[in-house]
């Protein structure tokens, strides 16, 4: 069932009045229900991977959580000690089944194709997976809560069921976010009350998911295609505004569809993490990854980067530095090779592909590099301090900022490495177009244009009060009962006659559905 439809909105409007109309102790009980029939509705065999990895996990988590058994007379360190290595006995094989789970599904056929090419011939059989839906969130989740639950931060939970929940709960499913079990499960274990805020916010924040994933990201989404597609017949020009524009597309596509989810979790009262926070507001690079796909961001922090950056290895690393290198650059070698790391899992994570490689290879070197830079960039900032300097330092990070962000898009949404680099020397070379026929008004005539500048004015608009920390949706529900009932009214009558109701409106699915 794909949330873009009508359906979906009547599979909530069914589960939030069975929510509510039910106990307060049995409602999360409502919530597996609907979780449940919502990943079945996605796929038979898909659930089963998910029944699978929620059961192995579950079990797994309670050993990790299993108390340590004290001889008489045993000295409390040691019990520490014996213990620390039984969790990382148990850790270790728990975190490799997981995620090569993840690796067989996601990225078996791009090992097998890669082999064969090198071989020269077609040695093993190309595999045929499905993707179960949401894998990569899940397995994050999963391992996130198994890490957790093994340093003591919480004890494991005891009920399947409710486990089984938190793994499940349906929003999160479709694209994210990456939960975390401490500030997601009370939420949905404790039953919220009706709350007419609740509804409010939650239907607002949908509309204004769905309005973004249909106005701009599914307009956009046509041209973007064509260019991708047909790029050898295309000029450079036309290259970089297709490179540009998908960056619009993928914002709208992925924090729409975050808003709609997000939304739809607040019909019931429960928030979950935030993953977009005005990114093209971003003055760097490491601050656009901090206002991206937070929750991701937030967990290659804290299970990947941290755990290598102080590690036995990396400790020897930083001491050999010390003694070659200057203090201050010494100190910088840890972070940069952990960093570079981590954005090479990013690239990974984005899909099977040498052209996604390079796109975490992109990110890892230049963030690396910014952090070998971040002191001689403080000393400019520092001396150019004052007023004068710094609207002009302000756009021009902004502005470095996407162009970086916009290069590394040819290689995330290219189909090969090849291709990539191609679009890229046909952007650089200023290459004329190869088809005299071609022209953007197929694409983009005078009403498209008119209302993808109206939309994008208006997401514009509202990204600039959230930059100023005025939340649009407070501020509008305190307007008078009337504005709002209006506004609801206009914006209700164009999802359902211009999106619903449109025949000519074809849904396109999200682009990190099935990552």
């Amino acid at each position: 069932m794909s949330v873009n439809g009508a359906y979906f909105l009547l599979f909530l409007l069914i589960s939030a009045v069975f929510y509510y109309a039910a106990p307060k102790k049995i409602r999360w009980f409502v919530l597996l229900c609907a979780s449940v029939t919502f990943y079945l509705l996605n796929g038979i065999k898909a659930g089963l991977y998910l029944l699978a990895t929620a059961l192995f996990t579950y079990l797994a988590s309670l050993l990790l959580g299993k108390k340590p058994s004290v001889a008489d007379g045993e000295d409390p360190a040691s019990v520490k000690k014996r213990d620390k290595r039984r969790k990382r006995a148990i850790l270790a094989p728990a975190l490799i089944i997981n995620f090569s789970v993840l690796g067989v599904l996601k990225y078996g056929g791009f090992f097998v194709t890669t082999v064969n090419t090198l071989i020269g011939r077609t040695a093993i059989p190309l595999p045929s997976f499905i993707l179960p839906l949401g894998i990569s969130f899940y397995i994050f989740q999963t391992s996130a809560y198994l890490i957790d639950t093994a340093k003591g931060k919480y004890p494991p939970e005891k009920n399947p069921l409710k486990y089984l929940l938190f793994v499940c709960w349906f929003p999160q499913m479709v694209q994210g976010p990456i939960n975390r079990f401490d500030l997601l499960s009370g939420q949905l274990y404790a039953g919220s009350p009706l709350d007419w805020e609740n509804i409010r916010t939650g239907l607002l924040r949908m509309i204004f998911g769905i309005l973004k994933k249909a106005a701009v990201a599914d307009a956009l989404a046509p041209f973007v295609a064509d260019v991708y597609s047909n790029y050898q017949s295309r000029s450079g020009g036309v290259i970089l505004l297709g490179a540009a524009l998908y960056c619009l597309q993928l914002y709208c596509d992925f924090s729409g569809g975050i808003d709609l989810l997000c939304g739809a979790s607040q019909l019931f009262g429960i928030k979950m993490s935030e993953n977009f926070r005005q990114p093209y507001f971003s003055t760097s690079l490491a601050d656009f990854w901090r206002r991206w796909h937070i929750s991701l961001g937030e967990w290659m922090k804290d299970y990947l980067f941290y755990p290598i950056a102080l590690s036995k290895r990396f400790a020897k690393i930083t001491k050999f530095a010390k003694k070659h290198m200057s203090p201050g650059s010494a100190k910088r070698v840890t972070p940069c090779i952990a960093t570079f790391i981590v954005f090479l899992a990013v690239g990974i994570w984005q899909g099977p592909g040498w052209q996604n490689i390079a796109y975490g290879i992109w990110n890892g070197t230049l963030m690396s590099l910014g952090l070998i830079w971040a002191p001689v960039g403080a000393r400019i900032r520092k001396r150019l301090n004052g007023r004068t300097a710094a609207v002009p330092l302000l756009i021009w990070g902004i502005i470095r900022t996407n162009v970086i962000v916009v290069i590394g898009r040819y290689f995330s949404n290219s189909s090969s490495l090849t291709q990539a680099f191609t679009m890229l020397g046909r952007t650089f070379s200023f290459a004329p177009s190869g088809d005299p026929k071609y022209t953007l008004a197929a694409y983009f005539d005078t009403f498209m244009t008119v209302r993808l500048a109206v939309a994008c004015g208006l997401l514009i608009f509202i990204s600039a009060l959230k930059e100023k920390g005025i939340d649009p949706i407070e501020s509008f529900c305190r307007k008078k009962w009337y504005v709002q009932f209006a506004v609801l009214s206009v914006c209700l009558v164009i999802i359902v006659i211009g999106i619903y109701a449109n025949s000519n409106y074809v849904p396109i699915s999200y682009v990190y559905e099935n990552v």
